[in-house]
């Protein structure tokens, strides 16, 4: 970039003066003020050149800046901040803010006393149009109510509403309340884009709405999102370049705290690329990030902590020193601590690479009070000016009663590059060319990789039945995985490294890079979306940059994904792996017989999970890795492990304890692992150790409640049968209970077999216990080693550590035989009672992975992930099967990324090839099977499902036949005819209420009531 220099000599009017100082920082210059005669002596940087060179503006030039008034900031994280109610204020302009203070003139643009109202409530989030002639802003107008983005001239007149979220559209089951669209920002073509919860997903950690980038046209008509993500994106902006800033928080196998970085992206939703931080620990946050002018990839943004309100410290960002390099940060107000993000300062606007506005706390001490509670400051925050150059602190306005935000100035500026927009909304699949998928791999051998897997991180949208311990609200696994996953299919990688295949559009996707033996060799960690009608290109792994297409490539045809050995769809714990474990390991780990290497890899219910889940993800040696699949522990303390960049072969099945054992004998074949089990269980390794595939729950929920309590009884039973000697502390307390029942099968829970001799079969004994004292300071299992969910980021030099004790080590010294006359044997036979116990409890009530959950109460309530695209039918039916239980006719079939986001219609008739209608429909679900629970008793039963995509049911938007609430009527109405857009269709609100619903062909089969079966 050219610099340039303006010299301007001349006596003008201050405020003349002033515009045109704006006029020209905006223009890519910075300007010296001197009295009324200024000079622009300063240039614009050219990339690379430190803007520590460019020269202060001193005083604060006349020019009108629009800001707002209202309450600060409040909520429990910064993403929900929306929800909160603390009413107050409005939108005004400060004309003169470069006189004294006591001359300062205030016009409200829009308020409660203004005569073009919309009355009390709260006014924020205002976005000024690039001719400085009207403003976009949010209104809130009840505690519970809906955020709703308007338009008005800077004058008070024109007030139209934008968008509109009717209560009765969108079916909402977080927590907070409403529908918000915010944060709207001007696009060069006239149309918007914000932020929005209209799609109804839920944070998984704290069930409140995610709001993400949506687009609309001037008028509010065909709103649609341009992204995918399933956790809340932040402030889009839009570039001199046309691309939108932003910020996205995301935790694909990261922690849920330190990762809302920047990124950009095209209108159209095309080509997102991070921009900075999206593997930092610190800051947590960055927030309303804008470009700076007169600089390329400089960015001034608020830095804040996760947990609170979005407010911190304001610093600049130059990302061409390195996505990830905190040499790229210029704190202004920390210069010693550059990642700091602590503090009150907020909303910041770049006048120049020197001279930045924001809202903060002024550093009088006479500055106003506030005797407000649920504040983080006494003080109220005001209109600040800070040199980036010095860090010079100016107050500009403040106000003794309210809080003072969003600063900006007044002036044109120029209209950013208009991006074409390439997608095809008609079709609902993208492309990606990945040129070489060894690239920033150099010591992978170059034919090592040959597989590509497309995995989806589903948003859920439907209820939680109550949260966990683990920081979350549906409890998904052991603080790994963070939410159910859609494995949609692997492609070969070609023999020059490249991929070219066809994916779903509407969806968040990663990939991951499979070896020979369908190992791990690298996995993504960040999502990207198959823009519909696209090919997205990049150079390689972790490079998502444009790539130029070889000429090679160039006519090729995009490969479809297929299936892999084990099929695909959801991944779940108890119903797809545990039964393999059944099948071919607990005969030797854990069952009736053995506990070979200490290894359990019994089922059997435990507090949250199981016992197998609980040996195979426990982290033995360091709380960040689960040591047997090489898991990322993704709590929040941990994120110094979880945010980075991991190498080749360095987490999941390519470094697998467990996998290596599966790849070689005995373990390779024995009891006849076939190649899909051993695949299957590769790929649920990879999954970062999911236990519940599914949204799916029952009333229960996840935690099993009576545990605690039955862990204190058992405790006391040991001591009377005089373990306290061994497992006592000095104090006397049992503190160590390394998940010792099973509550599935009670009479294989370990408590009972450890102290049971060896040739006790009646008791399966183990004969484990040894006469020596339990060290409490050592835990061979569990969820999570030595402690509970850490919250806050350590150094993983402060979370304990221990040398893992090989199971030889334990049998060591003499055996211990408690239970001296076996099962008779009163203690044994107190604790079996209370295990037992608490089991038929537990069953009466029981949680999702539990026998009968289908048939007791509300039985399993079928959870449901967001569809930004409509599912579609399959192309070929799958089969239908029925069996009998002892509950009626089950009618199972396949679960697949075909059939998930599809509702079933299930259809009975005495007749063969009867025609599916309303007199033969029987039920409806969401889920892959059904039980008829009342089937004919004599005779031949014919079955029949039928698939339905139908968005208005499920997608988590609107509701077939919702009214638009277009008739609601405010107190001034009559004197605002553009406030409320004609009556229009529900099409103009959701474009997949466009998408009407389809009906596939019948899948068949029939049922005889003598139990043969015989499929069609």
């Amino acid at each position: 970039m050219k610099s340039k220099t303006f010299i301007i000599s001349l006596r003008t009017d201050i405020k003349t003066a002033s515009n045109a100082i704006v006029t020209a920082m905006f223009c890519g210059c910075s300007m010296l003020f001197t009295g009324t005669a200024f000079h622009a002596t300063a240039t614009a940087a050219p990339t690379g050149v430190k803007m520590e060179q460019s020269t202060p503006i001193q005083p604060f030039p006349n020019i009108p800046i629009l800001f707002t008034k209202r309450q600060n900031y409040q909520g429990i994280h910064i993403y929900d901040t929306f929800y909160q109610w603390r009413p107050g204020g409005g939108i005004y302009i400060l004309e003169n803010p470069a006189d004294p203070a006591e001359k300062h003139r205030v016009r409200p643009v829009i308020d409660p006393t203004t005569p073009v109202t919309l009355g009390p409530g709260i006014y924020f989030d205002p976005s000024l149009s690039f001719d400085a002639k009207k403003i976009l802003f949010c209104h809130k107008a009840t505690p519970r109510g809906n955020s709703t983005i308007y338009e008005i001239k800077l004058d008070g007149t024109g007030l139209r509403q934008v968008t509109n979220l009717d209560r009765n559209g969108n079916p909402y089951k977080g927590g907070g309340g409403g529908h918000h669209d915010v944060k709207p920002s001007y696009l060069p073509d006239g149309r918007i884009v914000f932020c929005s919860t209209r799609y109804s997903g839920l944070v998984p950690c704290a069930n409140n709405g995610v709001s993400i980038l949506h687009v609309a046209n001037a008028d509010g008509s065909d709103i649609h999102t341009i992204s995918v993500n399933n956790v809340t994106e932040f402030d889009p902006v839009v570039m001199p370049d046309g691309r939108i800033l932003f910020g996205r928080w995301e935790y694909i196998d990261k922690n849920a705290l330190t990762i809302q970085s920047l990124w950009t992206v095209n209108p159209s939703g095309t080509n997102e690329t991070a921009f900075y931080a999206n593997n930092m620990v610190f800051p947590e946050a960055v927030l309303q990030a804008k470009p700076i002018p007169g600089t390329d990839n400089h960015v001034v943004a608020t830095f804040t902590p996760h947990n609170s309100k979005p407010r911190g410290s304001i610093a600049i960002v130059n990302s061409s020193l390195g996505k990830n390099n905190p040499a790229a940060i210029k704190n202004l107000e920390h210069p010693n601590r550059p990642t700091y993000d602590q503090g009150e300062s907020c909303d910041p606007w770049p006048l120049s690479p020197s001279s930045i506005l924001y809202s903060g706390l002024p550093t009088s001490p006479n500055a106003p009070r506030t005797r407000s509670r649920g504040r983080s400051n006494a003080y109220f925050n005001a209109i600040m000016h800070i040199d980036a150059t010095t860090g010079k602190k100016t107050l500009v306005h403040s106000d003794p009663n309210i809080d003072l935000h969003n600063p900006i100035p007044i002036s044109p500026r120029p209209t950013p590059r208009l991006i074409p927009d390439t997608t095809d909304r008609t079709k609902i699949t993208g492309n990606f060319l990945v040129v070489n998928v060894y690239a920033n791999m150099p010591d992978i051998p170059k034919d090592s990789v040959k597989w590509l897997r497309v995995v989806e991180e589903t948003s859920r949208v439907s209820e939680s039945p109550g949260g966990t311990w683990m920081n979350q609200t549906f409890s998904i696994s052991a603080a790994l995985a963070w939410s159910p996953k859609i494995y949609h299919g692997i492609v070969p990688v070609e023999n020059d490294g490249s991929v070219y295949f066809e994916a779903p559009a509407g969806r968040a996707l990663y990939f991951q890079l499979l070896d020979k033996n369908y190992r791990l060799v690298r996995s993504m960690r960040t999502f990207i979306q198959a823009a519909p009608g696209v090919t997205r290109s990049c150079v390689g792994c972790h490079e998502y940059e444009n790539a130029p297409l070889n000429f090679s490539h160039r006519g090729r045809v995009p490969r479809k994904l297929v299936d892999e050995s084990w099929g695909g769809g959801h991944i779940d714990y108890p119903s797809m792996i545990q039964p393999i474990l059944d099948r071919r390991c607990v005969s030797c780990h854990g069952g009736e017989k053995a506990l070979a290497g200490g290894i359990d890899l019994t089922g059997g219910w435990t507090e949250y999970f199981s016992n197998s889940y609980e040996t195979l993800t426990a982290r033995r040696e360091k709380q960040y890795v689960a040591d047997l699949i090489a898991g990322i522990c993704c709590m929040n303390g941990t994120a110094n492990w979880s945010c980075r960049i991991f190498e080749p072969y360095s987490h999941g099945s390519g470094a697998a304890p467990l996998a290596k054992i599966l790849t070689k004998d005995p373990h390779r074949s024995i009891n006849g692992l076939t190649t899909a089990e051993r695949e299957l269980l590769f790929a649920w390794i990879d999954s970062n150790g999911i236990y519940y595939g599914t949204w799916d729950y029952t009333a229960a929920g996840a935690r099993i409640r009576e545990y605690p309590a039955l862990k204190t009884s058992l405790a006391a039973e040991m001591k009377t049968a005089g373990c306290a000697e061994c497992h006592a502390d000095n104090r006397g307390n049992i503190r160590r209970f390394d998940n010792w029942v099973n509550l599935e099968r009670p009479e294989l829970s370990l408590i009972l077999r450890a102290p049971a001799a060896k040739t006790d079969k009646e008791a399966f004994g183990l004969g484990l216990c040894r006469a020596r004292k339990v060290n409490h300071n050592f835990t061979s299992r569990g969820t999570l080693f030595k402690g509970g969910y850490a919250h806050q980021v350590k150094p993983l030099s402060q979370f304990p550590s221990q040398k893992w004790i090989p199971w030889k080590e334990f049998q060591k010294g003499d055996p211990v035989v408690t239970f001296t006359n076996g099962v008779k044997t009163p203690a044994y036979q107190n604790m079996l009672k209370r295990i037992r116990d608490a089991r038929t409890r537990i069953l009466a009530s029981p949680r999702v992975d539990m026998p009968n959950a289908a048939f007791v109460g509300k039985g399993i309530i079928a959870g449901r992930s967001r569809q930004i695209i409509p599912q579609p039918l399959p192309e070929i039916m799958p089969p239908l099967h029925a069996e009998h239980t002892a509950h009626g006719v089950r009618l199972h079939w396949e679960c697949s990324s075909r059939t998930i986001g599809l509702i079933t219609e299930i259809h009975r008739s005495p007749t063969r090839e009867f025609l599916p209608t309303e007199k033969t429909l029987i039920g409806k679900t969401e889920r892959f099977e059904f039980t008829d629970v009342s089937p004919p008793l004599t005779g031949e039963t014919h079955y029949a499902i039928v698939f339905v995509s139908d968005p208005a049911a499920t997608c988590g938007t609107f509701k077939s036949g919702a009214v638009l609430d277009y008739q609601h009527v405010l107190d001034n109405a009559e004197t605002t005819p553009n406030l409320f857009p004609e009556r229009r269709r529900i099409e103009d609100r959701c474009p997949l209420s466009m998408t009407r619903p389809m009906r596939s062909l019948p899948a068949r089969t029939s049922y005889f009531s003598k139990n043969t079966l015989s499929s069609l």
